[in-house]
């Protein structure tokens, strides 16, 4: 195959959003060349938009795939530069490979748009020192990096070294955190992080349970029943502990309670005991539970004032059940996003939501009052 034909090749698998492997100090020159072929082929009109250099590290060839659908359901609605980092235990030899292709949007009529570029590196543990010098190379000049943490085991090194003097916004996922104990490498990270702005899939997918439970507090209500409340019970599906404690921590943080103390529960939950202003007392339970439940893992969250309930309990994937003195139960639905859509919201004003880092903050807190006989759990 000659030069010429091995370009038209490229090109045409590019256009179809074919990975195309290519040297990885060739990656902008190749990526220059197949715009160029772009921009003088007929037919259909294509395009090149870029808002955002977007840099995911992800670990294997599952990872990967997760991230490359991530970015093909991205494409449509926010454009982005996206920078693939992949370690692989599995990767052979000990050089990086790399890879390129297209997102491609399908348009009405039958045309197709291309909108923007990803790029993949791969390669076996250790190569990762050479990622924030990659990335730094790679940045389309004048348009913001934001940087997708979506799991907390990756090295930290990694981010806090290599990636984080490159980003403008860190977003990451609480949701990936295997246990509460790591909420304490993502607070250091938040802190590490400062100025720039850290945003949260994990928060943002309890904003459905937040908004509903805030609700319930509007007149005619108002806020007394908060302010002396003596008992909140967060209820959730197994696993989910980090998103169970910062909607205790949510809680806390708006009221004010002071945490006192920590306990285990008899059915595998948490206790957390605070002071209120007026030198009340509040308990908050974490309870867990096997009930089908979307990726939030909140499946209630009650407060009782003497005897009174005020309550959003989740009777479906997709409904709950709001419940307060003053009006028979009704049922409402609850929304749940896409991890595209929340990085979409993520790369957006919600992103910048000072509230989350205060209240991971306050969960690495209460997290600290843990007694030490849980040892197995830290």
């Amino acid at each position: 195959m000659s030069e010429a034909e091995r370009a038209r090749a490229n090109f045409e698998r590019f256009a179809r959003g074919e990975p195309i492997a290519v040297e990885v100090g060739e990656i902008e020159r190749e990526l220059g060349s197949l715009w160029q072929q772009a921009s003088q082929a007929g037919g259909s009109v294509v395009s090149r938009a870029v808002l955002w250099n977007l840099v995911v590290p992800t670990r294997g060839q599952a990872g990967l795939e997760k991230t490359k659908a991530l970015c093909d359901a991205l494409a449509p609605v926010v454009p982005v530069r996206a920078i693939a980092l992949c370690i692989d235990d599995a990767s052979g030899g000990s050089a990086l490979t790399a890879t390129i292709d297209s997102n491609v949007v399908s348009q009405p009529g039958g045309g197709r748009v291309v909108c923007c570029e990803e790029i993949s590196l791969v390669g076996p543990p250790g190569t990762e020192a050479h990622f924030g010098a990659i990335v730094r190379a790679l940045q389309v000049p004048g348009v913001r990096t934001a940087t997708l943490w979506m799991d907390a085991a990756m090295p930290s090194a990694l981010l806090a070294r290599e990636l984080l003097p490159a980003t403008r916004r860190l977003i990451v996922d609480t949701a990936s955190c295997g246990r509460p104990i790591q909420l304490r490498d993502l607070e250091a990270l938040a802190t590490r992080a400062y100025p720039r702005p850290v945003a949260d899939l994990g928060w943002l997918r309890l904003e459905s349970f937040r908004l509903l439970f805030a609700g319930l507090f509007d007149p005619p209500v108002g806020g007394g029943p908060l302010r002396h409340a003596s008992r909140l019970t967060v209820r959730y599906r197994a696993g989910g502990d980090v998103s169970a404690l910062l909607a205790v921590a949510w809680l806390g943080l708006l009221l004010d309670w002071k945490p006192t103390r920590a306990a285990e529960t008899s059915d595998g939950g948490l206790r957390f005991d605070f002071e209120r202003d007026d030198q009340g007392q509040v308990q908050a339970f974490l309870s867990p539970s096997g009930a089908a439940c979307d990726r939030s893992a909140i499946l209630a969250i009650e407060l009782v004032n003497g005897r009174d309930e005020y309550a959003v309990i989740r009777t479906a994937v997709d409904q709950a059940e709001v419940r307060l003195p003053i009006a028979p139960p009704r049922t409402v639905k609850l929304d749940a996003a896409s991890d595209a859509e929340l990085v979409v919201a993520a790369l957006g004003p919600r992103g910048r939501d000072p509230l989350f880092a205060r209240s991971l903050t306050y969960a690495a807190r209460l997290w600290s009052l843990e007694p030490r006989s849980a040892g197995s759990r830290r």
